[in-house]
């Protein structure tokens, strides 16, 4: 009976999930971060099963090789990720020292027999528990996805770095399996890690879900200041009033130019929008409200769908892509913590809908969390 090798099977659900990527993925730098890595995977896990199917000495050679890069790749495709002037570091070229040291070591192992299995345990585990740290950060660090997929993508950052971590920890058995037994178990537990890499697969298609692709690719051709591309203060700054200053610059690009309507918006593309670094943002978010950037933008956007609630006789659906959701259960779970009712509800519970227009809010009413946030702190001090 034909029987297909674990690893090729692992490879086939690697392509198709690579190929649905490539056709129904997010676009922009979130999905091309995503294609190269599992592209990346790909390559290594076709590169293990010949390894461990034909056992020729050039697979022996190159299924390190073909180890050592993964890690690296992964790390540059989610941190490039972060703010534009983050990503753009002069010490990238380090992630070449790792593959080097673990090329140098295959090549001379007849020689020196340096552990190579160890080095990539080390090299996995390292850099497994880096994007774990990654995953755990400020929106900042992921400033160029779109505001609604950020929790999406640090749930994928977390798995490959999960993934990254179970990967050295099965080197590392591997390496001691060959200096205790000459590598009689080898095969048992490659098989079983090839078993969970399949959970592991389960897990990122479960997360693609919940991003949608991206409907335009945007362009900014705003060229900011040098004031604005200066280093940031490492210990950041809590001064009120200069938090109050951005959240003033960011309500003004959001009421005068709408860009909460952009259901591609990004926290990258709303920092060169208002020329300021997107940490500075971020930062100043998190401590006036207490929530992040997407939240309050999508509260933007629930400030929008009430008026147009109240306004118009606009089907809901009509509403929710006018106001840059995608998706319905995204527009009914904001919409549902802004006002604390379905928007079909609130709209059947308004007994005075004001006839204004759309795109003027009541004068009683300030437009949007900040305006809101300003004016409850004007009545505060009254």
């Amino acid at each position: 009976m034909f029987e297909i090798p674990l690893p090729f099977v692992v490879a086939l659900l690697l392509a198709i999930l690579l190929v649905r990527l490539t056709l129904r993925g997010p676009a922009g730098p979130v999905g091309r971060s995503m294609r190269i890595f599992v592209a990346a995977s790909l390559a290594l896990v076709i590169m293990v099963g010949l390894r461990w199917q034909f056992d020729l000495l050039i697979f022996r050679f190159l299924r390190p090789l073909f180890a050592a890069m993964l890690p690296p790749i992964a790390w540059m495709c989610f941190a490039a990720l972060g703010s534009k002037e983050r990503s753009q570091t002069r010490w990238r070229w380090l992630h070449i020292v790792p593959v080097l040291a673990i090329f140098i070591a295959s090549l001379t192992w007849r020689q020196w027999h340096i552990q190579v299995d160890f080095l990539i345990a080390v090299q996995f585990t390292g850099y497994g528990i880096a994007l774990m740290v990654l995953a755990s950060r400020g929106e900042d660090r992921f400033a160029q996805a779109r505001l609604g997929d950020v929790g999406s993508v640090r749930g994928i950052v977390a798995v490959v770095g999960g993934a990254l971590i179970f990967s050295g920890l099965v080197d590392g058995l591997i390496a001691l399996d060959f200096s205790i037994t000459q590598g009689t178990n080898v095969a048992t537990i490659v098989g079983t890690a090839q078993l969970v890499v399949l959970v592991v697969l389960a897990l990122l298609m479960a997360r693609l879900e919940r991003l949608s692709p991206q409907t335009t690719q945007l362009t900014d051709n705003v060229t900011e200041p040098a004031s604005a591309q200066q280093k940031e203060d490492p210990q950041g700054n809590n001064d009120i009033a200069e938090d109050d200053a951005i959240l003033a610059a960011i309500d003004e690009v959001m009421c005068a130019q709408h860009l909460y309507r952009d259901p591609d918006l990004t926290l990258d593309r709303l920092a060169r929008r208002v020329v300021i670094p997107a940490r500075q943002i971020s930062g100043a978010i998190n401590r006036r409200f207490g929530r992040n950037v997407s939240q309050v933008v999508n509260e933007y956007r629930v400030a929008e769908a009430q008026m147009l609630l109240r306004t118009t006789d606009k089907p809901v659906t009509e509403i929710m892509f006018d106001c840059g959701f995608q998706t319905k259960s995204n527009f009914n779970r904001e919409f549902g913590r802004v006002t604390g009712m379905g928007p079909r509800a609130y709209r059947d519970a308004d007994p005075n809908p004001d006839h204004s227009t759309p795109d003027q809010p009541t004068p009683d009413q300030p437009f949007g969390p900040i305006r809101k946030l300003f004016s409850e702190n004007a009545e505060s001090r009254e």
